[in-house]
């Protein structure tokens, strides 16, 4: 199993994808909102009960700043789900959360990653992974669609 910044990276990579086809492709928007709904915040669950849990106490405020990001990023997710696909609104609600999540992305693998790189084991690294893992698998459990 990859370590975890791996599996935070590949899931970038799957909702940056969501979000190209969401822009792109009217025909599949319907069931790119469902996983868009269900893995972003998923994706935000898991992060926060093992990465930022591990690295809390170690670099408080940064994980603070991502947990803020979070916050904003579920607001502006709560917002848009309520916009249907064919108003107007929709596609700069799109655009508005897409920018948000690009940013706290952008930051997170840039600052984030190298924090975990520098205070975290590489064994923790790979323990996280499985826990990452599992947290996602159960927050797809309880999400809304």
């Amino acid at each position: 199993m990859p370590q975890i910044l791996e599996l935070i990276r590949q899931d970038h990579d799957l909702i940056r994808g969501l979000f190209d086809e969401l822009e792109s492709n009217p025909e599949t928007r319907d069931i790119r909102c469902i996983t868009l709904r269900r893995e972003l915040p998923g994706h935000m669950d898991a992060e926060e009960a093992t990465l930022y849990a591990w690295l809390r106490d170690v670099v408080p405020e940064e994980i603070r700043q991502s947990l803020d990001e979070h916050t904003e990023v579920r607001g502006t997710l709560a917002r848009f789900e309520r916009i249907p696909l064919r108003d107007d609104a929709w596609m700069p609600a799109l655009v508005d959360l897409r920018g948000r999540v690009e940013a706290h992305f952008a930051s997170e693998e840039e600052d984030i990653f190298a924090l975990a790189e520098r205070h975290l084991s590489r064994a923790d690294l790979f323990a996280l992974s499985e826990m990452f893992e599992r947290e996602k698998v159960a927050a797809a459990q309880y999400a809304t669609v």
